[in-house]
């Protein structure tokens, strides 16, 4: 109900902002002007390509990294000899 409340209450208060009129940033030159010039997309598109392939193989290193210290952390905390003293089974 509290939630309710608080937004009924912010509602309120935006519908009482005065909004800008945009249309008074606009000149008769702004109106008057030409459409900017066209440039191809291809030189940075390759080029959003380009990097993404350095950091999809850089992710793929880091990623390789971290399942070869994974690797090293899966050996057995236990010796076989703590286990057998624990009554566990030796794998």
């Amino acid at each position: 109900m509290r939630v309710f409340v608080l937004l009924f209450a912010m509602s309120c208060l935006l519908a009482c902002a005065e909004l800008p009129d945009i249309d008074d940033g606009i000149t008769e030159a702004d109106e008057a002007a030409d459409y900017p010039d066209l440039i191809a997309l291809s030189p940075a598109v390759l080029e959003q390509a380009r990097e993404e392939d350095e950091t999809s193989a850089a992710l793929d290193a880091r990623a390789a990294g971290l399942r070869t210290r994974a690797a090293g952390l899966r050996p057995p905390v236990l010796t076989q000899g703590e286990r057998a003293r624990l009554g566990a089974s030796v794998r």
